[in-house]
C-alpha cells in the first residue's frame, strides 16, 4: 500500500481501537514510505514532576516506540513488534501540543530500525530514540 492517505488511516485506526494509544490521544497527521508523524496533546494527567511540570518518561519513550513501529509498519505494511528501544530525554516538553516524528532508517526481511523524535510546541527538541522493530509475518490481512 503506497497511498499516505490510505497509511494514515490504518495506522490511525489500529490507534484508534488500543486502549493505551487512545488514552495517549494520538493523531496520525502523516504516514508514508518516508516516516510517520503523530501529534498528542499534552496533558495534566502525563506528569510525573508537577513541581517542574515534566511529564513521565514512560509516557514519553511510549509515544517514541509508537512512531517508530508506525513508521516500520507505513513502510513494510505488515504489522510490527519492537525488540529494543533506547530512548535519550533533552527537555522538558512545553505544556503545549506534541509532534512526534518517525523513519526508517532500514529495514530487512527480518528486522528494521527506525529513529523517532519528540518536539514540543515550540518545536524544540525533548526526547529522541532509537527502536530495532521486527515486521511480523502477515496472517493474510492487513494490522
Amino acid at each position: 500500500m503506497s497511498d499516505p492517505a490510505a497509511i494514515r488511516d490504518r495506522l490511525q485506526h489500529l490507534v484508534d481501537r488500543s486502549p493505551y494509544n487512545s488514552w495517549l490521544g494520538m493523531r496520525i497527521l502523516a504516514a508514508g514510505a518516508d516516516g510517520v508523524t503523530i501529534e498528542v496533546e499534552w496533558r495534566q494527567d502525563f506528569v510525573s514532576a508537577p513541581e517542574r511540570q515534566a511529564l513521565h518518561g514512560g509516557v514519553i519513550a511510549g509515544l517514541l516506540d509508537s512512531a517508530a513501529v508506525f513508521a516500520v509498519m507505513a513502510q513494510s505494511g505488515t504489522a510490527a513488534a519492537t525488540v529494543d528501544l533506547r530512548v535519550d530525554y533533552h527537555a522538558i516538553p512545553a505544556p503545549l501540543p506534541m509532534r512526534i516524528m518517525a523513519k526508517v532508517l532500514r529495514l530487512g526481511r527480518s528486522l528494521g530500525t527506525a529513529d523517532s523524535a519528540l518536539f514540543d510546541g515550540h518545536g524544540r527538541l525533548a526526547a529522541s530514540g532509537r527502536a530495532t522493530v521486527m515486521p511480523l509475518p502477515s496472517n493474510g490481512t492487513k494490522p
